[in-house]
């Protein structure tokens, strides 16, 4: 079997495996109702809020989309603070719906700066949200909102804060209540040791209001029928009940585990994973301030060309990572270090990384 080191999706535990091949049951039916709410909970203790989190059978990006769709309207002005590929996406989205955008670029491989944050903000009157991914999975960066949300809170119009945690929730401390964040959106195939399918968004009681006064058409991404299914713990269309089954029981595994200890667990691996890439002599993309506890990239050596090592790697050695994306295409490589997930399976990465560069 395959080393699965790249950002998503992840590997599943024996436990989650096994869920999957259970007999699929009525959306409509107790049973379902049951696992839904459960699934619900579990999720509001790792998003540490107290606000509705709706499950949609979509990709993260489907997540992304329905933070734009559901709380504005063409010409509203917003702030889109991006260092990477999925940020940049982000944008895109807004772009396409009309809205008024200001994207503020940081260079890839660095975080977003507090500062221009700040300075940013200042300079705009009338704003309707501020747009910023927490872990910007192109290059391993995290961004820091426990510095960046107060900023935003305190801007006279009262923006919304929208984060992508697609990539980090789950396994990165974000408490969404205490950072005041409006709408956090994650997906099931991250660190939460499931299968793809499922985008999760918490909203706020705020964002709700916003939500009112909308007028962008949507359809399928239209919360406010999510809101009315969620009554009765069911979604507005048939939802992927097996990806719930793994939710649920992965969900259940971490609830054991704790979140405190997951999220020490993550940085630890993280820290650990960095010094052995700096002992055999390669160069990591993201200062240690600024390094994502969920991926990580790495330069290769000069005159290595990233998709012939990544082919060696997966070909001979069993081990698949990912490559740059964005303006680092073809220039990194990226290993992921999130859910399940152990010292061990590092440990095989720096080993099969140093035998493979004696042979490109």
């Amino acid at each position: 079997m395959a080393n699965l080191r790249i950002p998503g999706p992840t590997p599943l535990p024996p436990q989650v495996l096994s869920s999957l091949s259970q007999q699929v049951i009525s959306h409509r039916g107790k049973s379902y109702e049951k696992i839904h709410q459960e699934v619900v909970d579990n999720l509001q203790y790792f998003f540490q809020t107290k606000n509705p989190i709706y499950l949609l059978t979509a990709s993260g990006t489907a997540g992304l989309e329905t933070a734009v769709v559901n709380f504005f309207s063409p010409g509203d002005t917003v702030v889109f603070f991006t260092c990477g590929e999925f940020g940049n996406r982000w944008a895109e989205i807004g772009k396409r719906y009309d809205l008024n955008i200001n994207q503020v670029k940081f260079p890839e491989g660095t975080a977003v700066k507090k500062e221009i944050v700040q300075q940013t903000l200042q300079k705009i009157k009338k704003l309707a949200a501020v747009f910023i991914t927490h872990n910007e999975t192109g290059t391993g960066v995290l961004n820091n909102l426990f510095e960046i949300a107060p900023i935003v809170k305190a801007h006279s119009s009262k923006p919304l804060l929208l984060v992508d945690s697609v990539s980090a929730l789950g396994g990165v401390n974000l408490p969404m209540d205490d950072l005041k964040i409006d709408v956090l959106i994650t997906a099931s195939q991250k660190a939460w040791m499931s299968s793809p399918g499922i985008s999760m968004i918490a909203v706020s009681e705020k964002a709700k209001e916003r939500q009112k006064n909308s007028k962008i058409p949507k359809y399928y991404f239209d919360l406010s029928l999510y809101e009315k299914f969620s009554q009765k713990n069911q979604t507005p269309a048939t939802p992927a009940v097996s990806v719930l089954f793994s939710l649920k029981t992965a969900l259940e595994i971490m609830r054991k585990q704790g979140r405190e200890k997951i999220f020490k667990k993550h940085l630890e691996l993280r820290d650990y994973f960095r010094g052995q890439i700096k002992k055999i002599g390669l160069k990591l993309v993201v200062t240690d301030k600024e390094a994502s506890p969920t991926v990580t990239s790495i330069w290769p050596p000069e005159g290595v060309d990233e998709a012939s090592w990544r082919k060696l790697l997966r070909e001979k050695y069993n081990l698949v990572i990912a490559g740059g994306m964005g303006d680092l295409k073809g220039k990194i490589v990226r290993v992921a270090h999130m859910g399940y997930v152990t010292k061990s399976d590092l440990n095989q990465v720096v080993d099969v990384f140093k035998k493979s560069l004696k042979e490109v």
